[in-house]
């Protein structure tokens, strides 16, 4: 499990980012999970990288067109060519009178992500969030219908894409918007043949029926708490927190009951403020599940309470990467495979796949 220098330079470019110097590539800002950055491809590895937060600007790499080709340069020397992933086709068409790249993005090399309700109702939303961003500077719709999410899946799918990735604002603590997300869902697959397979996020219902209904149209899922440190949770998360770690491990047992075990992931975010040993605590506590942790660093998201942080140093990334993923091998789960469709199998916001 140790890493190339391919992975390596992956990682350092997720905790440094890179400044832009052409013309086309523009970085996304807003979202609800790791969002802010540009998606590059390279030396068969594929990386979001932070291209817009504050502490970009001091970054030795920098994305530059040198003749016909794209370049990663580092202090003034050429790395590598890169690729940089270029809008899809879609973005172009319209559905339900509605632009198809407000409702569902390119997300990684073969997946399109859309987050279905752009809304949260806590009170104290996740610091870390960018939630209301994009809806706000009008990049997205606040709801999407299943409808037009699957005519948008049809035409992603013609151009070959895979896989889509479902998200959901909290729109109530007792549903957790997962009916929206089981019609989205259902929309998707009726649209594309069943050839698209679809990964859900939610958090956990109070109903765990729920979840039984989520796992009848989509083929993964995540519920993700981000944080195993309580104090920690409690101050970047507080309604998460309140929810409590029974509700959260009874979520995460159903699910894997429902859609198996490696089909159910959970986000960890290092750079939160954490004690280093919470992440590799939460990390045999979900392998022990059956459920695959995500680690990946903090992606700052400018215009968030969180966004004028930095994420996690390169060296400290790779050595929680290599524990995390010793306890994933040891765990079994990393026989079983990715997940059939999502963050996991996507994987350009973390290394930890490109580590196992």
């Amino acid at each position: 499990m140790e890493p190339s220098d391919a992975v390596r330079l992956k990682v350092e470019l997720q905790s440094q980012g890179v400044r832009l110097a052409i013309e086309d590539a523009k970085g996304r800002v807003g979202g609800a999970g790791p969002a802010e950055g540009i998606t590059l491809f390279f030396e068969e590895l594929i990386a979001t990288v932070p291209a817009c937060a504050a502490f970009v600007s001091a970054s030795p790499f920098t994305l530059e067109e040198r003749g016909a080709a794209t370049v990663l340069v580092r202090d003034g020397s050429e790395l590598c060519r890169v690729e940089v992933a270029a809008p899809p086709a879609y973005y172009s068409r319209k559905a339900g009178g509605v632009a198809m790249e407000k409702i569902a993005l390119r997300h990684g090399r073969d997946c399109i992500g859309s987050t279905v309700a752009q809304s949260c109702a806590r009170a104290e939303p996740c610091l870390f969030c960018g939630i209301s961003l994009s809806r706000k500077a009008g990049a997205t719709i606040a709801r999407k219908s299943p409808g037009d999410l699957g005519e948008v899946a049809a035409a992603a799918w013609d151009e070959g894409f895979s896989q889509a990735v479902l998200t959901t604002g909290t729109t109530d603590l007792e549903e957790c918007g997962i009916p929206l997300l089981v019609s989205c869902s259902e929309a998707v697959k009726r649209s594309t043949g069943g050839g698209m397979e679809v990964h859900v996020q939610f958090e956990p219902p109070e109903d765990l029926a729920l979840i039984d209904r989520a796992a009848s149209s989509a083929d993964s899922a995540a519920i993700n708490l981000e944080c195993f440190d309580e104090d920690t949770l409690a101050r970047v998360a507080p309604g998460k927190a309140a929810l409590g770690p029974d509700r959260y491990r009874a979520a995460w047992g159903r699910a894997v009951e429902a859609m198996g075990e490696g089909q159910v992931a959970c986000f960890i975010i290092v750079g939160l403020g954490e004690p280093a040993a919470s992440v590799l605590e939460g990390c045999h506590l979900l392998t022990s599940l059956g459920v695959f942790p995500y680690v990946l660093p903090l992606r700052p998201i400018p215009g968030t309470p969180m966004g004028s942080c930095a994420p996690p140093s390169a060296s400290y990334m790779l050595s929680t990467y290599e524990a995390a993923a010793g306890i994933i091998e040891s765990s079994g789960l990393s026989r079983k495979g990715v997940l059939a469709a999502g963050c996991v199998r996507c994987g350009a916001c973390s290394a930890i796949t490109d580590i196992l």
